[in-house]
């Protein structure tokens, strides 16, 4: 049976969701969180008359005993916030989640922009197995990625966009021809947590080189990196980009400067021109 309960949310919930109906699986339930934008989960399962819900399963006892009562083949999750019970993921004959790393590396959340932060050179999707431990299964598919130099956290999403859809209907073709899942080396692994708005302030202590892919991998529509002008207000910062050098001026470390419409941050191994801002 190609039944299927879904957890998931955003854009890449949605072409997820739409590409399983396009291919003929059975939804039979979809559990999200409120949005009704124009490319949402919820919009969509409604369209389709496919029976929708909000609530967490582990404190709305009436959802969890409805979902406890399905039968069903897969659970697949995919930018779902709740923790999905193990009574639950023990329902499934497949329970698998789309996670938007190379895993074993970068477990955790918003793991795309955690890379380009770290300067990595590559990202990708992987479609593994759905454990109560966080980005632990086993995997059923990987589709590597490259960061371009220019890739904010973003761009990286609208790689994803492309990519998520993909690696989820090969995991289900491996599925489907009964090969089994790859084990993760756990000697491997990483973990990077949750990324608030206040983690975006800048170590001007850092080089040019970290203290630019910090940026681009915050840039809007993120709520960006920030620091502080000589005025004290704030300035969140969306683009910046190196520029030479002059051994001549000895401005301080963390010193801004204004230059024309644009500001020039002091770094310990050169400057950068902020091209890309908003002042609050």
């Amino acid at each position: 049976m190609k039944t299927f309960v879904f957890c998931g949310f955003g854009k890449l919930g949605f072409l997820c969701l739409s590409k399983l109906c396009a291919e003929g699986y059975i939804p039979l339930a979809v559990l999200t969180h409120k949005d009704m934008g124009a490319e949402s989960v919820d919009l969509f399962a409604e369209q389709k008359c496919i029976p929708v819900y909000y609530g967490d399963l582990r404190k709305d006892s009436l959802l969890f005993q409805y979902i406890s009562n399905l039968e069903f083949t897969y659970l697949i999750s995919v930018n779902y916030r709740y923790i999905i019970p193990q009574v639950v993921l023990d329902k499934a004959k497949y329970p698998l989640n789309l996670h938007g790393s190379l895993l074993p590396k970068y477990r955790g959340r918003t793991p795309h922009v955690w890379a380009i932060i770290n300067g990595e050179k590559k990202t990708g999707v992987t479609c593994h197995v759905m454990e109560q431990s966080v980005d632990t299964g086993a995997i059923y598919r990987q589709i590597e990625l490259v960061i371009d130099e220019t890739d904010t956290g973003s761009d990286i999403l609208e790689k994803f966009c492309f990519v998520y859809p993909i690696c989820l209907m090969d995991a289900l073709t491996q599925i489907s021809r009964g090969n089994p899942p790859k084990l993760q080396d756990h000697s491997f692994a990483t973990y990077f947590g949750k990324r608030t708005p206040d983690m975006g302030y800048i170590d001007v202590n850092k080089e040019v080189n970290a203290v630019l892919n910090f940026i681009r991998a915050q840039a809007k529509p993120y709520p960006g990196a920030y620091f502080y002008l000589p005025t004290g207000r704030k300035i969140v910062i969306h683009a910046a980009k190196r520029i030479n050098r002059n051994d001549a001026d000895t401005h301080d470390i963390g010193m801004i400067l204004s230059q024309d419409s644009n500001y020039i941050l002091n770094l310990p191994d050169g400057k950068i021109q902020i091209t890309d801002y908003e002042i609050q």
